[in-house]
């Protein structure tokens, strides 16, 4: 029992980034250690995989969220041209003002 918990958790946190295969051949490994019952597998790698998800819809959000949040914090609005040398740029700056706070 201790395992299962163990593992959902541990499963829990790198969920997102799990296909359907993968999650599906998990669960079978389970089923085969005896640590989920075969007429419970199929609903239990849906629940996972449902949660895998929603994690992915969740940590997209918040990426968006942050992304917008940094294009404001430098005077950039969402509808602006950003270039890579920009982008670039405005990381050289982050990064020498982070410095800079250290010292």
């Amino acid at each position: 029992m201790a395992n299962i918990i163990e593992d959902s958790i541990n499963f829990g946190m790198g969920l997102f980034a799990y296909s359907r295969e993968k999650i599906e051949d998990l669960v079978e490994k389970m089923v085969a250690k005896g640590e989920v019952q075969r007429k419970d597998a199929q609903s239990f790698a849906n629940d996972l995989i449902k949660k895998g998800e929603v994690q992915r819809e969740e940590i997209s959000r918040m990426v968006k969220d942050e992304v917008r949040t940094t294009l404001q914090d430098v005077g950039l609005t969402a509808d602006a041209r950003v270039t890579k040398d920009d982008i670039r740029e405005i990381i050289k700056e982050e990064l020498a003002a982070a410095k800079a706070d250290e010292k």
